[in-house]
């Protein structure tokens, strides 16, 4: 098993091809096929639920530890009948077609999503560890560069391999999260997303397995396809997903800022102006991104991304954000210039390793604009969301403030809402839960979600409308199929499909599967 948290240099990996245990494919050989049968008897894994969740679970919902599942010692965990690692599409199929046609099946890829569902599946369901589904295939077809992808790989483990082939992607900014389930929910980068689309918008070829337990070679041909980009394991399990591959000279570069803060005051002044100079200097410029983060460790980091687009001097572009420090007599504590994709995709792997908690408890909630912001969703942005969120209580906690919109904006709609959006907020809620008593915990969820109560008002804002930054587990204010998937019409597309490749609702525990049954 490859440990995601240790990088993965083309040597090592080619090192752990030819040992025979990594079933990596690199440069197009293949070490092992993730389509092909297997020789192992399947096996339920030997560890208990307890301590194979302890080893797969990077989060625990906040709501969860509010009122603990029943787990042994009312702690949160794995409740399933039984867990698996299958090892090819023919184990997917054999495990799925062996137990009744009403047994409940959950997926679990990278184990890094907001509520949990799979990884705390309850009652007779049958968990898919699919963590041995490690093939990366890099090749050419029709005159384009394509990498198929297995759906045990994770964000590190991409990067690394893409990096050596000098490529890039739209890839998210957690080296543990899975490529499967962070695809199958759209695929946000707040980085590469204006430039590359979302990653879900560069996919050309899926194998799946059925409720039935039928396997299938997926293209954008066919209606499960689309569906599948944005509804993911609540339809069918992913085996591999193929995707369009882009040059790493896409992008030219980054500058990154970052200042220290002493009280919230300044932190809501500093997102105040930096909003307004993403809506005159960056939303009409797709040349370039900003990601503007406010941190419960008392930090401003502002990361700007040039675009091969861009025509200028990326240092001289940001100098009124170092200008807006200055005036506000805010340290700088760090700068850094990147000249590479593979450093904007790593850059924040060390600060990402230092989240963790016993549990770590987390929250997603996000808020967006389908144009640039106007001055009243500014002002809201930044003194209720930047200004009251629990960054305090919770010091893990961000504010991230990113544009979107470009590629992802115009490209083929799949079903998320952030391809209508070119402006958007999350809201991540971390802390570590030991640290915390019970009235402290929901303290911090209560602050949560009067903020986010308060933004579903405001005219213009939508709220919880990302596969991969919503919390579907909120109790009466989670979001609306309509949102998560785009529109009215995506959504019922979307439960139309479900009902026909999924009678019996075999794949419920997705996050979002209660909108399309």
């Amino acid at each position: 098993m490859i440990d995601p948290e240790i990088p993965l240099s083309r040597r090592t990996t080619l090192k752990g091809i030819a040992i025979g245990s990594m079933g990596l494919l690199a440069g197009g050989t293949p070490a092992a096929s993730a389509r092909g049968a297997s020789a192992v008897q399947l096996k339920p894994v030997m560890e208990s639920n307890d301590e194979w969740f302890a080893q797969r679970a990077w989060s625990v919902s906040a709501n969860k530890l509010l009122t603990p599942q029943a787990g042994p010692g009312g702690s949160v965990t794995c409740l399933a009948k039984s867990i698996y690692r299958p090892k090819s599409a023919a184990d997917i199929a054999e495990i799925i077609r062996s137990a009744p046609a009403s047994t409940p099946i959950a997926c679990v890829c990278g184990g890094h999503e907001s509520s949990n569902a799979a990884l705390v599946a309850d009652g007779n369901a049958v968990v898919l560890d699919l963590i041995g589904l490690k093939s990366i295939d890099f090749h050419r077809a029709d005159g384009e560069r394509l990498v198929t992808i297995g759906s045990g790989v994770v964000f590190r483990e991409l990067v690394e391999a893409v990096r050596a082939e000098g490529g890039a992607l739209p890839v998210g900014t957690g080296p543990g999260v899975g490529v499967a389930g962070y695809m199958t929910n759209g695929g946000l980068s707040s980085y590469f997303s204006r430039r590359l689309g979302l990653l879900g918008q560069r996919a050309v070829k899926m194998t799946v397995v059925t409720a039935a337990g039928e396997v299938r070679t997926i293209t954008p041909a066919d209606d499960l396809f689309n569906a599948m980009l944005g509804a993911g394991s609540a339809l069918s399990v992913v085996v591999d997903i193929t995707l369009r591959l882009a040059d790493a000279s896409v992008i030219k570069g980054a500058e990154q800022r970052v200042f220290g803060f002493e009280n919230r005051e300044q932190a809501v002044r500093f997102a105040r102006e930096s909003m307004r100079f993403m809506r005159e200097r960056i939303i009409p410029n797709e040349s370039v991104s900003l990601e503007v983060v406010v941190t419960g460790t008392k930090a401003i980091v502002a990361t700007t991304v040039f675009y091969d687009t861009f025509n200028g001097d990326p240092a001289a572009f940001v100098k009124p954000l170092e200008e807006l420090a200055a005036s506000m007599k805010l340290p700088e504590l760090a700068r850094a210039h990147w000249s590479s994709w593979y450093e904007a995709a790593a850059a924040l792997w060390p600060v990402i390793a230092g989240q963790k908690g016993n549990p770590l408890a987390t929250l997603y909630h996000c808020a967006g604009t389908t144009g640039a912001p106007s001055e009243s969703v500014v002002d809201f942005v930044s003194d209720t969301v930047v200004g009251k969120a629990p960054l305090d209580e919770a010091p893990l906690s961000i504010v991230e403030i990113r544009s979107l919109g470009g590629a992802a904006q115009s490209g083929t709609p799949v079903p998320s809402g952030n391809c209508r959006h070119a402006f958007f907020v999350d809201l991540v809620t971390l802390y570590d839960a030991q640290s915390k008593n019970a009235e402290e915990r929901r303290a911090i969820v209560d602050k949560t979600n009067a903020v986010v109560d308060q933004s579903r008002k405001v005219p213009g804002l939508g709220v919880d409308f990302s596969g991969t930054h919503s919390q579907p587990d909120d109790v009466d204010r989670s979001a609306k199929a309509s949102d998560i998937f785009g529109s009215a019409e995506m959504a019922t597309k979307v439960q139309t499909i479900k009902r026909r490749v999924d009678p019996n609702n075999r794949f419920r525990f997705h996050p979002f599967a209660k909108f399309i049954v």
